[in-house]
């Protein structure tokens, strides 16, 4: 290949499992008025939901045609009150087994009590 040259792969030819970063959660909750200043999701989620950041989990699915493929891949807890996990999920699919309509689906869960999602 040339220098400075293009170099890519099909999809179909990669066999390697699919897997994703689940880093942080960030951002911020609008305020609801003017004279409020919007929320952090932890402020939030321990204020508006009882949720204490470290009952948080992320389940990730990915999606074919519309349906599942395979079982969701979670995380189970974060670390502290900055909603970190760093923990990779890899999933049962290779990249040669999506098809060009796949999704990811990202739900965020959490705990307001023992046994109460």
């Amino acid at each position: 290949m040339a220098e400075g040259g293009f170099a890519y792969f099909r999809s179909s030819d990669v066999t390697l499992q699919v897997k994703l970063l689940v880093q942080q959660l960030h951002g911020s909750v609008p305020a609801m008025c003017a004279s409020h200043p919007p929320l952090s999701y932890a402020a939030w989620l321990a204020g508006a939901c009882g949720v204490a950041p470290h009952d948080l989990h992320i389940s990730a699915q990915l999606l074919v045609h519309g349906m599942p493929l395979g079982q969701p891949e979670r995380t189970y807890s974060a670390a502290g009150s900055k909603l970190r996990w760093n923990e990779w999920l890899s999933f049962t699919a290779k990249y040669c087994d999506l098809s060009a309509d796949a999704a990811l689906r990202i739900s965020v869960y959490g705990t307001a009590g023992p046994r109460e999602p």
